[in-house]
């Protein structure tokens, strides 16, 4: 990765904001998110909405669901599409004036950071909480600082079959860290997967092991790219052998018939949480409201999963959403508490672009 993307991917995790909370930890903590709890605070009571046009930010489906939002709500809404960590630079730079009213990304460490710091709405209760999956209800936060609505794999283990036999592929994350050829993947200050990515292993292995796993994976050859799709060219062109790459775009690659395999490991895919949240200064929080809403309801997450475009492959959190057939049925994931990974956010970050520009 070059110096260019790695002052970039520097001064975004900065602009995130340096937590004041302590990052010492051994990451034994549960992957799994603990359930749901019932708020105590009572529910806003928003003023009259303006009637203006809402701006949604975010990244997948964005220009998709705005228009559709519009069309069947009536409540007037935008897109601004961005990447992950340039969604939180832009909601950083607002803050004294915020522009967006609704940010739906993936990556629910990030959100919960801005949770933490009092950029989001609280304690509003949806009536579509009722028609979450098990597993979605278990990854409500107790405070509704945001909303779950899909998760799909940050990272599978992909790699080129031209390059790589199919019995000398790694098939799980220590085996893709050990392998003797180079790897790569996303700058997790960039892609709004990265991050997850990374904090899944920070948090499966503990910080100082993971720590010296990177190093010694550094020194046997890794590549940083600042988006997952320059990661699927490169494992396509060879420039590495195998890459922890997005499942939409591991997918992609190998539907379109690429010399790309794709596995998902045993032991579980880095989870990428997509959530809503509101902001806090909205003008408009009944608009916002009937989004987060819309995007709950079965009807809208099934159109979402019946897409012909690979951002389709993710589970659905909406009770009887049925996944595409395409990726691993039982595939389970690595998804740190949202607490730790928003504590953890601004120090993995910072180690990592110092790690790269070494």
């Amino acid at each position: 990765m070059n110096r260019k993307w790695m002052r970039m991917a520097l001064g975004m995790s900065i602009a995130v904001g340096m937590l004041l909370t302590g990052c010492g930890t051994d990451g034994s903590s549960s992957l799994a998110s603990k359930g749901a709890e019932v708020s105590t605070q009572s529910e806003p009571k928003p003023a009259e909405d303006t009637g203006k046009t809402i701006y949604l930010y975010g990244n997948d489906f964005v220009d998709l669901v705005a228009p559709k939002f519009t069309s069947e709500t009536g409540f007037k809404m935008e897109a601004v599409h961005y990447g992950g960590g340039e969604a939180l630079a832009k909601i950083e730079a607002e803050q004294g004036n915020p522009q967006w009213d609704v940010l739906m990304m993936d990556g629910h460490g990030s959100v919960r950071s801005l949770a933490d710091r009092d950029f989001l709405m609280k304690g509003w209760k949806p009536a579509n909480l009722s028609k979450l999956s098990e597993y979605g209800t278990s990854l409500v936060p107790k405070d509704y600082a945001y909303y779950p609505v899909g998760i799909h794999a940050a990272a599978v283990i992909a790699y080129n079959t031209k390059l790589v036999p199919a019995d000398k592929a790694p098939k799980t994350w220590e085996q893709f860290f050990a392998y003797s050829g180079p790897v790569g993947h996303a700058d997790p200050a960039v892609a709004a997967p990265a991050y997850p990515l990374v904090s899944a292993f920070f948090q499966k292995w503990g910080v100082e092991e993971t720590k010296k796993k990177y190093k010694q994976r550094f020194e046997a050859g890794m590549r940083v790219y600042p988006k997952n799709g320059p990661v699927g060219k490169a494992l396509v062109s060879g420039e590495i052998h195998v890459a922890a790459l997005q499942e939409h775009n591991a997918y992609e690659l190998k539907l379109a018939g690429e010399p790309v395999e794709v596995i998902w490991p045993d032991e579980g895919a880095p989870g990428s949480l997509r959530v809503i949240a509101i902001s806090k200064k909205t003008k408009n929080p009944a608009a916002a409201q009937a989004f987060v809403e819309y995007m709950m309801k079965p009807e809208t997450q099934a159109m979402l999963t019946s897409l012909p475009s690979t951002e389709s492959l993710f589970t659905p959190l909406a009770q009887g959403v049925q996944m595409r057939k395409e990726r691993r049925q039982d595939g389970s994931f690595l998804l740190p508490p949202a607490e730790w990974a928003a504590q953890q956010e601004a120090p993995i970050k910072t180690w990592f672009a110092d790690q790269n520009v070494k």
